[in-house]
C-alpha cells in the first residue's frame, strides 16, 4: 500500500497545475506514503534512524536557525517556507531510505519507464506544452509549465533506471537494450527541450564512462602507448568538433533553426563575448561577489529583493550580450545553499553527498557527478530525485540490502 502512495506520487509528479514551486498532487501522495511509512515503522519496531543520515541532519539544523533567525529580524514568511522545504526534503530522503528494496526499486524502475513512454506519447500525439521564445523558437515542456524542469524530470528517470541496471549487475544483451535503449530515448525527450543544462549533466556523464573505460582498459593493456594514442586522437577529434560549431562574432540564435546545439552555441557566443559579471547576473548569482560574507556565515534563504544589485552594476555588464531577468534565487543549487547557509552547514551537506557517492560502484559515479554537475547550472535541489539519485548511490553499495 504505502509503496503504490509513492509509486503514484512518481507517477503524477509530471503533471503540472499549478506554477513551478507550488505544491502538486504528487507532493501530496509523497508525504502520506511518507507518514504511513514512519506510522508502520513505529508500529512494527523497525529502524527509524540511520546515523549515515547525521550529517544532513546537523545541516538541517543549521538551515532552520539561520532562517529563523532571518525571520526574526526581517519578518519575511519566505525564510520558514523554505526550511519547510528542506524538512519536506529530509523527510522524502528518510522515506526513499526506508522503503529501499529490490522489490521497491523494481517497482519504481518500472514507473520511470511508464513515464519516459506518457512523455513520448505526449510529443508524438501533439498535445504537449511549448515554451515559447519572444522571436518565435520553441521549447517542448510535455506537460509541465518549464522546459528544464521536464528535462530534468527524464534526466532523473534516465540516471534511477541506470543506476539500478548497475547495482543489478545483469549484463545480458537484453538488459543491455532494455537500459540502454530507454537512456537514449530520455536524451532523445532531452534534445526536445533544449536544456543546456541538462546536456551539461550528459556530457559529464559520458565523459566520466568514457574515461573509466579508457583508464580500465589502458592500465591492464599490454599495449599501453596504443591506447594513449587512441585517446589522444579522440581528444583531437573533440576539439575539431568544438571549433567547428563555435559560433562566429555575428552569431543570433534568432536566425537558426533553435535545436539543442544551437542553444549550445548561444551559450558559447554568451560567455565568448561577455565577462565574469555577465556570466554571474545571468545566474542572479551576481551576490555572491557583491556581498561575499554570506558565503561564510550564510544570509539565509527568503527574501531575495535584498541582493537587487546596486545601481551602477549595469555598467559592469556587457551590452547585449545577455538578456537578464531578477529572478528569485541563485540557478546554482551548490552556490544558492552556500550562500544562503553559509561555509559550515554546506560543509556537512557536501559531506553527506561524498558519503553517499563514494559507496556506489563506479560506473554508478558517472550518474551521480553528472546530477550534480547539472545541479550547478540549475536550482533542482527542491526536486525529490535529486534526492533519491545520491541515497541510491549510497544504498547501492551497502551490503544486506532486503529483498
Amino acid at each position: 500500500m504505502v509503496e503504490v502512495l509513492f509509486y503514484t506520487a512518481v507517477l503524477t509528479k509530471q503533471f503540472y497545475l499549478l506554477p513551478s514551486g507550488s505544491i502538486g498532487i504528487a507532493d501530496l501522495f509523497f508525504a502520506v506514503s511518507g507518514v504511513l511509512t514512519f506510522a508502520l515503522a513505529r508500529r512494527s519496531g523497525k529502524k527509524i534512524w540511520y546515523q549515515e543520515d547525521l550529517p544532513w541532519a546537523v545541516f538541517l539544523i543549521f538551515a532552520a536557525v539561520i532562517n529563523g533567525i532571518y525571520f526574526v529580524r526581517t519578518g519575511k514568511g519566505s525564510f520558514p517556507l523554505h526550511t519547510l522545504y528542506w524538512i519536506y526534503s529530509a523527510f522524502l530522503i528518510w522515506t526513499f531510505r526506508t522503503l529501499y528494496s529490490d522489490s521497491f526499486m523494481r517497482g519504481l524502475c518500472w514507473i520511470c519507464r511508464i513515464n519516459l513512454v506518457f512523455q513520448t506519447i505526449v510529443l508524438i500525439s501533439g498535445r504537449g506544452r511549448y515554451f515559447h521564445e519572444s522571436w518565435g523558437g520553441s521549447r517542448f515542456m510535455g506537460t509541465f509549465n518549464d522546459p528544464n524542469q521536464f528535462a530534468f524530470f527524464i534526466f532523473t528517470m534516465i540516471l534511477v533506471l541506470f543506476m539500478e541496471y548497475r547495482r543489478k549487475a545483469e549484463y545480458t544483451v537484453k538488459t543491455r537494450i532494455a537500459c540502454w535503449g530507454m537512456f537514449f530515448w530520455g536524451v532523445l525527450l532531452i534534445g526536445k527541450a533544449k536544456s543546456t543544462g541538462m546536456f551539461v549533466g550528459l556530457l559529464a556523464f559520458f565523459v566520466i564512462l568514457a574515461w573509466q573505460f579508457f583508464w580500465e582498459r589502458c592500465t591492464h593493456s599490454k599495449y599501453k602507448k596504443l591506447w594513449w594514442f587512441g585517446g589522444a586522437a579522440v581528444v583531437v577529434m573533440l576539439a575539431l568538433g568544438v571549433y567547428l560549431i563555435w559560433p562566429g562574432a555575428d552569431f543570433d540564435v534568432s536566425q537558426t533553426d533553435y535545436t539543442l546545439l544551437s542553444r549550445i552555441q548561444q551559450k558559447i557566443w554568451k560567455l565568448a563575448n561577455g565577462n565574469l559579471y555577465d556570466l554571474l547576473y545571468d545566474r542572479s548569482a551576481e551576490r555572491l561577489v557583491l556581498t561575499p560574507q554570506y558565503l561564510f556565515y550564510g544570509a539565509g534563504e527568503g527574501f531575495f529583493e535584498r541582493f537587487i544589485p546596486y545601481d551602477g552594476f549595469e555598467k559592469l555588464l556587457s551590452p547585449g550580450v545577455f538578456d537578464v531577468f531578477h529572478v528569485n534565487e541563485i540557478h546554482s543549487s551548490f552556490f544558492d545553499v552556500w550562500f544562503s547557509y553559509g561555509l559550515i552547514p554546506t560543509t556537512f551537506l557536501v559531506y553527506w553527498i561524498v558519503k553517499n557517492v563514494v559507496r556506489c560502484e563506479k560506473a554508478q559515479r558517472a550518474a551521480v557527478l553528472a546530477l550534480l554537475a547539472e545541479s550547478f547550472t540549475l536550482m533542482n535541489c527542491r526536486q525529490p530525485f535529486f534526492w533519491f539519485v545520491i541515497v541510491m548511490a549510497g544504498m547501492s553499495g551497502k551490503k544486506g540490502r532486503r529483498t
